[in-house]
Formats: C-alpha cells, sequence, structure tokens
C-alpha cells in the first residue's frame, strides 16, 4: 500500500475525513492528523464516513464492542467484505489446527447479539461446517459458559479435538466449570483441547499454563492463538508458529525482555496483515487500512512497537529470526492496562504472570480484578482473587504474596506502599476472594474494573 497516496484518495471522497484534515491536503503523510473512536467515528453521521453510495452494497449492520457516552459504532459490512473472511478463517482452521485432519467440535464461547466480532465468526464456522469438506461440528453456547461445558460433556468422546473460541479470560473459568461438574471429563480432554481466542492480551505464561493444564507440551504454539485487531480496524497482525517462538524465546530470559520492552511480561509478537500499514507513535499502534470505513492514521489506543529482524541479530538464534519476515510487531495491551498507585504503574500483565506462577497449591484460579475506590481523597485498591473451590480462599495470604511480590518488583512502589500505608493507617491494598466456577463470562472481561 503507498499509504501516503490512499491517504490523498480517502481525503477527495470521504467528506467526513475531508471535514476533518481540512480543505488542504498536507505535504507530509506525517501531517495528517490522528484520528480515533471519539474525534472520528462518534463525531460523524455514517454515510460521512464512507465513499459516496457504498452504503447501498451492504447486506450487514453489527456493533463494535466499544461504548461511549454516545454509544456504539454500528458497522455495515458487504458480503464481500465476509466472504474473505470466511475464507480467512477457514485456512487458520485447516493451517494451524488441521480440521482437514481431525474430527473437530468447534464451539464459540462469544457474545452474539449485535456484537460483529461474535456474530460474523459464528456465521464462518457455520459456513465453513456447511461446506461438508470436513468432519466439522459447531455448538454457539455464547457466553452461557456452563451450557458450553455441558456440550462438551455430552459430545467429547465423538471427537478427535474440541475447539473452543472464547476471550482469553473466559479460558480459567470454563476450565474450573469442567472440573467442577466431571473431573473425569476434564482428565479425558487432555491433549484434545484448542483454544482461537480473541478480543485480548494474554501473556505467554498464560499460554503456557493452558498447554499444561490440557495436556500439551509447553512448547506447543496452537493451543492458544490469536490475532489483534478490532472491530474497528478489522485483522492487523497474527501470531504464527515462527513469531511465538520468538516470543518464548524472550519470556524465558525476562531480563531481557525487561532490557528491549520495559517489562518482564514479554509482549504478544505478530506477523502484519500485508493490507495493514502500522506506525508506532508516541508508543501507541496507529493503523491506516482501506475498507469498507476507511481509515487513516487509526489510533487503536493500543501499545506495542515494530521489530526489525537486523536488530535482533546476534541475541536471537539465527534459527528463530531468519525465518522471519524484515518487521513484525509486538503488542502489549491497551495504553490504560496499567493500575496507577499514587503514580507509580503496576502492569495487570506483570501480575497476573506472577500470580499464574504460584504454586498449584495457592488455588489460583487463572483469573483477577482491581477496583480503585476514593473516599476523602484517599484511593485504596481492592483486589479480587478468584480461585478453584471455597478451601483456597484465604485472602489473607493471596494478599501477602501479592504486595510481596509488587514490593519485590519496584523499590518506587515499595516504598510508597509503606509509607503511605503508615500514614493513613488504612489498608490501601485489600485482597478478596472468589471461587471462579460461580463466575460466567457475561462481560468481555477487563482486569481493570
Amino acid at each position: 500500500m503507498n499509504h501516503t497516496l490512499f491517504a490523498k484518495q480517502i481525503w477527495e471522497q470521504v467528506p467526513a475525513y475531508r471535514s476533518l484534515v481540512g480543505a488542504t491536503f498536507p505535504e507530509q503523510f506525517t501531517g495528517l492528523p490522528l484520528i480515533n473512536k471519539h474525534n472520528y467515528l462518534l463525531s460523524f453521521p455514517m454515510t460521512d464516513l464512507c465513499r459516496p453510495g457504498s452504503l447501498d452494497e451492504i447486506h450487514l449492520i453489527g456493533a463494535s464492542s466499544g461504548f461511549s457516552k454516545t454509544g456504539a459504532v454500528f458497522w455495515p459490512k458487504r458480503p464481500c467484505d465476509e466472504k474473505d473472511y470466511i475464507h480467512s478463517i477457514e485456512n487458520l482452521f485447516v493451517n494451524a489446527f488441521h480440521i482437514d485432519q481431525r474430527k473437530t467440535l468447534c464451539l464459540e464461547c462469544l457474545a452474539f447479539g449485535m456484537w460483529i466480532g461474535g456474530m460474523q465468526l459464528a456465521t464462518a464456522i457455520r459456513m465453513i461446517g456447511l461446506t461438508e469438506k470436513y468432519r466439522f461440528t459447531i455448538a454457539t453456547p455464547g457466553l452461557d459458559l456452563r451450557t458450553a461445558v455441558e456440550v462438551i460433556e455430552a459430545y467429547h468422546k465423538r471427537y478427535d479435538q474440541i475447539m473452543i473460541i472464547t476471550n482469553p479470560s473466559n479460558i480459567p473459568i470454563i476450565t474450573a466449570l469442567l472440573q467442577s461438574i466431571n473431573p473425569s471429563t476434564l482428565q479425558a480432554l487432555k491433549g484434545k483441547v484448542y483454544f482461537p481466542v480473541v478480543g485480548e492480551y494474554f501473556s505467554e505464561a498464560m499460554r503456557e499454563h493452558i498447554c499444561r493444564e490440557y495436556g500439551h507440551d509447553v512448547s506447543k504454539t496452537e493451543v492458544l492463538r490469536t490475532g489483534y485487531g478490532s472491530a474497528d480496524t478489522g485483522e492487523v497482525s497474527f501470531e504464527t508458529e515462527r513469531a511465538i517462538y520468538i516470543r518464548k524465546f524472550f519470556s524465558h530470559r525476562p531480563e531481557l525482555s525487561k532490557q528491549f520492552f520495559g517489562t518482564e511480561d514479554t509482549p504478544m509478537m505478530l506477523e502484519f496483515n500485508p493490507a495493514a500499514f502500522v506506525e508506532i507513535i508516541d508508543g501507541h499502534i496507529v493503523v491506516t487500512k482501506d475498507q469498507f470505513i476507511p481509515l487513516v492514521r487509526y489510533d487503536t489506543n493500543d501499545c506495542g512497537g515494530i521489530l526489525h529482524r537486523e536488530d535482533l541479530r546476534g541475541i536471537v538464534p539465527d534459527n528463530l529470526l531468519d525465518p522471519m519476515p524484515e518487521k513484525w510487531m509486538y503488542v502489549m495491551g491497551r495504553a490504560d492496562n496499567a493500575v496507577i498507585f499514587y503514580g507509580t504503574n503496576l502492569m495487570v500483565g506483570e501480575i497476573q504472570q506472577f500470580l499464574l506462577g504460584l504454586d498449584k497449591a495457592e488455588g489460583y484460579g487463572g483469573l483477577y480484578t482491581v477496583h480503585e475506590q476514593v473516599e476523602n481523597n484517599i484511593s485504596t485498591f481492592e483486589f479480587v482473587v478468584y480461585t478453584r473451590g471455597e478451601q483456597h480462599a484465604d485472602a489473607e495470604r493471596f494478599k501477602t504474596l501479592l504486595v510481596n511480590f509488587l514490593c519485590g518488583n519496584s523499590n518506587e512502589f515499595a516504598f510508597k506502599y509503606h509509607n503511605l500505608s503508615k500514614s493513613s493507617d488504612l489498608p490501601l491494598i485489600s485482597v478478596r476472594t472468589a471461587d471462579i466456577s460461580n463466575l460466567q463470562g457475561n462481560l468481555k472481561h477487563r482486569f481493570i474494573i
């Protein structure tokens, strides 16, 4: 893509973009403004965001998952958009999950209704089943995870593998439900379950944790596999086996990861979709992409960067580097994916990595949330740690482990925590536990609530 020529074409053809940029097109691409959901997608009528007349071609309207005080973005789609998507999903399922070789039960455990991601995936997997090219059966329990587990319980013996399409944060709930309904089923599923996931950042520690829980070797890359994009941008990049191996290289060397990325929680590494042009501006991922609503310099509010193969030469083994393209991207999650404790950033991914690394006897269920409360201008932070079974519901034990980790991870935090706790005479950090098997994935999960 010649992104400068593309941007000028959109300026000439799309009324909203011309209104935003102004009557004169800048000489340099970098002179174009950054756009986002609020200053662009929610600020103009849908008719002005598209090329003239193109709304006559649509066959589908769906909502983005992001809401603001003015509501959701309702995205139009054309038949050609969905046909390409179905073909892409089919290729992924054949190449990564070998549905051409294995009798497969595929469950979609995502939100439906107007959310475009859920219903578009449901359409795609149903069409794949209708081709009759594969021994491929689908079920769509949505976010009724208990029903999903009941379907698995009833049918798993008839299939070589189970694919569960869901958000990463729903996996611990599904695991806990399988364990509570019938532990022998969870045992029988060892080596058979795979998770194509969408919608959230997850750590490499989580991928390896899921591998172990479901009886796979931790080196297997397809057990948990994702891409990067959104309802706004469509597909921007995707995980490949070779990109995941480089992520594993860094994740097993936390000091090297901290040197390169500023965090021991190694970011996700993905290869570019050739249809997207990506910039990194102030640490944010900015996307230019031709689609039904074309986007020029769209700020995703996600953090990330671009890696160049030659910059890693001599650091990453050549057998990992040489199969990679000249450049690829890394994604660190949302720009606001940190708890700000009196000016100190506590990264939610690092906390999750720590909790996942605890001894299994501690009973961590794979999920936590944190909520800030302000009273009399004093901020306190409540962590809810989801555990498996009441026998592990020792909130004070988890508080001790968590505070010790945070203090050891940041001298700045340790100084502030100890001194501010004495000054305020309040528990600035509290922990309560809850049984994860009682939690339903009714909403797209966020650590910070």
